[in-house]
């Protein structure tokens, strides 16, 4: 089971749009990371048979999506979050806390703008970097799949 994982559009949606539309048929959900919502509620709106989980980003200032929630998925609990409530920009430790406090298999969390994946204690710290503005210079993001044994990220870039 594939999750396609995206963060950090920043109005920018063009790829966002290409990127779902290569792997709508090959993933059971797409996840928006934050920044900004608006640009995930119009790729829902493209896109209605692809379900959403979506969260808002520190550019995010309505209040109609949660700065963060678990989901189960596959048996598997995942956290996703923007990431700015725990300084990820500086510091990994506040996040990966707050998700072994949690138990889950899984935090996706974006705001850097720089893809990242790691573990800790078993549990995948994946971040799919920016669609709009990344550090690096080159637009990315993620496929998170889940199997019985855990869950692993696939890097990809734009």
């Amino acid at each position: 089971m594939k999750i396609l994982v995206i963060s950090d559009t920043h109005g920018i949606v063009y790829d966002a749009q290409n990127i779902i539309k290569k792997y709508e048929k090959s993933v059971e959900m797409c996840i928006h990371l934050g920044d900004l919502v608006k640009d995930a509620v119009y790729l829902q709106s493209r896109f209605p048979n692809l379900k959403f989980e979506i969260v808002r980003g520190n550019n995010d200032f309505t209040k109609d999506f949660p700065s963060e929630k678990i989901i189960e998925f596959g048996g598997k609990k995942i956290l996703i979050t923007h990431g700015h409530m725990y300084s990820v920009k500086s510091t990994y430790d506040l996040i990966v806390n707050h998700a072994k406090a949690f138990r889950v298999d899984a935090c996706f969390f974006g705001h850097t703008h720089q893809q990242e994946e790691f573990y800790s204690d078993g549990i995948l710290f994946l971040n799919p970097g920016s669609l709009a503005f990344s550090r690096d210079g080159s637009r990315s993001f993620a496929i998170a799949e889940v199997t019985p044994y855990g869950v692993v990220a696939y890097l990809e870039k734009v």
